[in-house]
């Protein structure tokens, strides 16, 4: 027993020191599968991974806070880091996912302290963040590590829309504030995948660095249609004004037809990736960044489906929630894997 423990000891150590900035990504897919099963009908299924995502919530967060009293300097160099800094919103986005969840399973105390957290780490890093990619001093261009982490900024800012979407009753100023964000969120979008993608352009692409972090050009615009859906039922309770309404429909599908667009795209980057340079198919928390995507569109799809004008959206949506299931199970396989390996 001792032996086991002398063990894991060095290796809980190490993940610590080491702990990527996007591991709540794994939170945000498990738990937005979780509320799309909800939504398909399947609600114990549902609440099972809506159960797994809160747990794991938790330990990362014990985890993170470690990493943080331990190694604040190494804390430090990954915000400022371009390649890697984006990664700390997954912790925003997952709190704001598990306040989606957490209100559609009727808990809504639980999901207004999850939605309240996520909102007031935004705030600090929305503007901590790109403050540091801008003014501090690296001895190259910050856009040369520039990838699809960045977008994250976008889901972060669209979770905090769609968690102040479900809690109008905080007063009147609610709905707008969440209109307001949501829109910021994609300006942003339109911003960053500027930036992304004259980095693939200007600069070289190698195996390595074309992860799969870039399926959130999808995921971002994924969340911005889930909120988009909220913002229409919104608009169509009279709680935003109805000439807004065609507004918010027009962007909400032309954020919808991006998205659709971006998928044949990106599974030609991952057979470039892995077939063209045999990059090894290997667990790495950027494999995440697949798994919510499709996770996060498929949710969009049902609670757009919803929506009397876009019913047929509703059938799509219950076909991709298993092809999410499938990408949570691979995923997850592949870290087990991974977790057997000696140290």
């Amino acid at each position: 027993m001792n032996q086991k423990l002398d063990g894991i000891r060095p290796r809980f150590s190490h993940w610590v020191t080491a702990l990527a900035p996007s591991v709540f990504s794994s939170v945000m897919a498990t738990g937005i599968i979780g509320l799309g099963l909800v939504l398909s009908g399947f609600i114990a299924l549902g609440q099972v991974f809506s159960l797994l995502a809160f747990v794991m919530f938790l330990g990362l967060l014990g985890v993170l806070t470690l990493r943080a009293v331990r190694h604040p300097a190494a804390m430090l160099l990954d915000i400022l880091n371009p390649a890697v800094g984006f990664g700390f919103f997954t912790v925003v986005a997952a709190a704001n996912v598990l306040a989606l969840v957490l209100a559609v399973l009727n808990m809504p105390g639980a999901a207004l302290t999850a939605m309240i957290f996520g909102a007031l780490l935004w705030v600090a890093g929305t503007y901590a963040i790109p403050a540091g990619l801008v003014l501090h001093e690296r001895p190259e261009p910050a856009l040369t590590l520039a990838n699809g982490s960045w977008f994250l900024w976008v889901v972060a800012t669209q979770s905090v829309a769609g968690g102040l979407a479900h809690h109008t009753y905080l007063g009147s100023w609610t709905p707008m504030l969440s209109l307001g964000i949501w829109l910021l969120g994609c300006s942003l979008y339109l911003l960053t995948a500027t930036l992304v993608t004259v980095r693939m352009i200007r600069y070289p692409n190698r195996a390595e660095t074309l992860s799969p972090t870039y399926w959130i050009f999808m995921g971002a615009t994924a969340i911005s249609v889930l909120t988009g859906s909220q913002l229409l039922g919104l608009a169509n309770s009279g709680e935003i004004p109805q000439w807004l309404q065609a507004n918010i429909a027009f962007t909400t599908l032309a954020l919808l037809s991006i998205g659709l667009w971006f998928i044949p795209l990106l599974i030609i980057f991952g057979i470039w990736r892995h077939v063209m340079h045999r990059h090894p198919v290997s667990y790495e928390t950027g494999l995440w960044a697949i798994v919510f995507p499709l996770g996060m569109l498929s949710t969009a799809c049902l609670s757009l489906g919803s929506i009397p004008d876009f019913t047929a959206l509703f059938a799509l949506g219950q076909i991709l929630i298993w092809i999410a299931v499938a990408a949570w199970a691979g995923t997850t396989a592949l870290w087990v894997a991974r977790m057997k390996q000696p140290a």
